[in-house]
């Protein structure tokens, strides 16, 4: 059932991207769930990982990861992708580009597999968790993940995160189309 709904979240992050579902006002600004705070980090976990290295490693059972929450966050669960820093989303680089939905990386769509991770925070139930938003966290956020890496039967990684930081919130453009 995980690796259905792994398999189902991945196609989902290939079809969501360059703008859908978004809106023209700010991104949410509810509160996570209680259950999610506790993943928050007051401090930095150290020394990090790139998403690229990470994804090369394989399975571990502890790992930092440094990346960008990136390409869509699952709404109503603890999902996200997180991408390689190195990556630049659209617009990065590239001030003239004015595209609404940047952190689609639609301008780099041949690059994300190999750039990207699923992270999921999950419950005592083994389940994601159930929750409007992340704590404090939208995307293109750069953030630190601790947790383990998993491979699901059709060799999907999968980062199970225990710990949430985030590094740094980017300074974007007015005028984005945040999901809501």
């Amino acid at each position: 059932m995980i690796v259905s709904r792994c398999s189902s979240f991945s196609l989902l992050l290939l079809l969501g991207a360059c703008g859908a579902d978004a809106a023209t006002s700010g991104p949410p600004t509810v509160a996570a769930s209680p259950a999610m705070m506790k993943f928050v980090l007051a401090k930095d976990p150290g020394e990090a990982e790139t998403v690229k290295a990470a994804k090369t490693a394989g399975a571990v059972e502890k790992v930092v990861v440094l990346g960008r929450i990136g390409r869509r966050i699952e709404k109503g669960l603890a999902m996200f992708t997180l991408v390689d820093t190195e990556l630049p989303y659209c617009g990065e680089k590239n001030k003239e580009d004015n595209c609404k939905t940047p952190w689609d990386y639609c301008c780099e769509e041949d690059k994300i597999p190999a750039n990207s991770l699923l992270v999921e925070v999950r419950g005592a139930d083994g389940k994601p968790i159930a929750t409007p938003v992340l704590p404090d966290l939208r995307l293109l956020d750069v953030v630190k993940v601790t947790g383990k890496i998993v491979t699901d039967d059709n060799g999907n990684l999968t980062l199970l995160a225990d710990g949430l930081f985030r590094v740094q919130r980017p300074k974007v453009r007015d005028g984005l189309l945040w999901p809501q």
